[in-house]
């Protein structure tokens, strides 16, 4: 749907948002202009860095100290935000224009109920108290969805899941009746079918309200099932912006273009050269009614009174020179069966075989000598890495503890090999990991698995906290350490593009357990399984797009 300038609600005209001055200048947000209509959805869609949430801050005047705008204006139903005294801006922030924050476990106080939350905004915008106010915050969780209001008014954030928690969010931003709702994304920590829930619920609310959603993302497909319009920002300039069916048909700028060539795709793997080819057949780890609980202790002795089966008899062979893909939603127990297959969390029972010896039997200093085999590249690369050691000792770390290297000369060449394995240069040894992006961060954390020349690495999400561009970057590393190295991965993920560019077979989990396992091209075009069904159908596409 086009907007005329006429009925345009918010209108974002040459708006600059600068850091710092003289050499030391930041142009954040450089010449944005847009607008967005009543009953309207704009996306805007870029890469980490591109100024998409700068810009949703300088709307709501929310920038932080160090951040000036320098230039242009915002008007929201034709009233000039930039022009409002502060006390003025607070009446507009919840009430004409409500937010919804990517991260809900950081945006919600976790000493406060659920019900005082949402009802601070009824207090504040709508003048509500006592029992007019619990039964307006009854009504909104009702209606984004969350069953018995009554009791979950005086729950706490530590007591919903991530879905949930996104939905008390979006009663928050909508307690106030706003005309304008900007969600910065609001689906991206989200496993496929929560999302899909809560982007069904926004589109249904703006039905019923008429409102313009200003959204922010970084996922082409996420954002070709909501936008009306199209707005593509790259190092805080906008690019290219249009309708939506304009926008997926013929893309003009080349970053829109790089943008979707970089996606993960079944399609992408085959014009890349990558179809799966048959492997050797010569399995390197078999795993048997492999169990992990986690005891529920109560009372003053802490008795154990029962177990959460996080993962409960699951049986998996893991081909050598193969890439395993473990998918399933938050919950599911695909990272802790990583974890359990390494030994970095107990088992309660099962096997788990490499090479002929059951790794969840041996000793201590016999599952020490395996270490060298068997490593894993978490999700987040940053909390993962020491920040007081230096790229290079972080590296030799595991070269130490497993007696690599004759001499710390021959540790140091072996340090600048990895690197430029992993597409690093050497100075980069001398560096501190604060010191680099979220993509060389995690080119790090490879280098120092593979510097223990390992045989097989367990990938616990190593993609879902990178930009497009960056993961395309990764997958391409992988693969081609992959076909070098002659590595075998257990790749765990919730991303079914991943899956489908990468793996050679899948195993579904729910609930603890495989429910589906076959070949790459057998489960995703032909799943069996009811499961894995409805995690298929809730993966938003852009196939109707062209």
């Amino acid at each position: 749907m086009s907007t005329a300038r006429g009925d345009s609600l918010l209108e974002v005209r040459d708006l600059a948002v600068h850091f710092g001055a003289g050499e030391q200048l930041v142009r954040a947000v450089d010449g944005v202009s847009f607008e967005v209509g009543a009953g309207e959805t704009v996306v805007l869609v870029g890469e980490s860095g591109s100024g998409k949430s700068l810009t949703a801050l300088a709307v709501t005047r929310l920038l932080p100290p160090v951040a000036r705008v320098t230039r242009g204006s915002v008007h929201l139903a034709g009233e000039n935000l930039f022009r409002l005294p502060e006390h003025r801006m607070r009446d507009v922030r919840g009430a004409a224009i409500g937010m919804i924050f990517q991260e809900p476990q950081s945006s919600l106080n976790p000493v406060m109920t659920i019900g005082a939350q949402i009802g601070e905004v009824l207090a504040r915008h709508k003048g509500l108290r006592g029992a007019a106010l619990r039964a307006r915050v009854e009504e909104l969780l009702d209606a984004v969805g969350i069953a018995d209001g009554g009791a979950r008014f005086d729950a706490y954030p530590h007591q919903f899941s991530g879905g949930m928690k996104q939905r008390v969010m979006i009663a928050m931003a909508l307690a106030g009746d706003p005309r304008l709702l900007i969600a910065d994304e609001p689906t991206t920590a989200l496993d496929v079918t929560i999302q899909a829930q809560v982007l069904d619920l926004v589109r249904r609310i703006q039905r019923e309200r008429d409102m313009g959603i200003l959204f922010i993302t970084h996922d082409l497909a996420v954002a070709h099932q909501i936008a009306d319009r199209v707005v593509v920002m790259k190092e805080g300039r906008v690019v290219e912006q249009g309708t939506r069916e304009a926008f997926y048909r013929d893309p003009h700028h080349a970053y829109s273009k790089q943008l979707f060539a970089a996606l993960p795709s079944w399609d992408k793997r085959v014009r890349d050269g990558h179809a799966p080819r048959p492997g050797s057949g010569e399995t390197l780890m078999t795993v048997r009614d492999l169990k992990v609980w986690f005891p529920v202790r109560k009372g003053v002795f802490k008795r154990t009174v029962g177990y959460v089966k996080a993962v409960d008899g699951i049986d998996l062979d893991i081909e050598q020179g193969r890439t395993l893909a473990v998918v399933g939603e938050s919950g599911s127990g695909k990272t802790t069966m990583g974890k359990g297959l390494l030994r970095l969390l107990a088992t309660h029972g099962g096997t788990v075989s490499y090479l002929g010896t059951d790794l969840a039997t041996v000793d201590a200093a016999t599952l020490r000598r395996y270490r060298a085999d068997l490593q894993i590249v978490f999700q987040d690369p940053y909390s993962s890495m020491n920040p007081r050691m230096l790229v290079g000792d972080i590296i030799k770390e595991g070269m130490l503890a497993q007696g690599i290297g004759a001499s710390r000369a021959e540790r140091d060449r072996r340090v600048i090999e990895l690197l430029d394995q992993v597409g690093l240069e050497a100075a980069h040894a001398a560096r501190y990991p604060h010191e680099f992006s979220g993509g060389q961060r995690q080119r790090i954390c490879i280098a120092r698995a593979l510097a223990v020349e390992p045989r097989l690495i367990v990938c616990d999400e190593p993609t879902s906290a990178l930009d497009v561009s960056v993961q395309a970057q990764i997958l391409e590393l992988l693969r081609d350490l992959q076909e070098r190295l002659g590595l075998t991965y257990l790749f765990v993920t919730h991303n079914i593009g991943v899956v489908a560019y990468l793996a050679h077979r899948v195993a579904v989990m729910y609930q603890g357990r495989i429910v589906e396992h076959g070949e790459v091209e057998q489960v995703l075009n032909r799943p069996a399984h009811e499961y894995t069904q409805r995690l298929l159908a809730a993966v938003p596409t852009i196939d109707s797009a062209a």
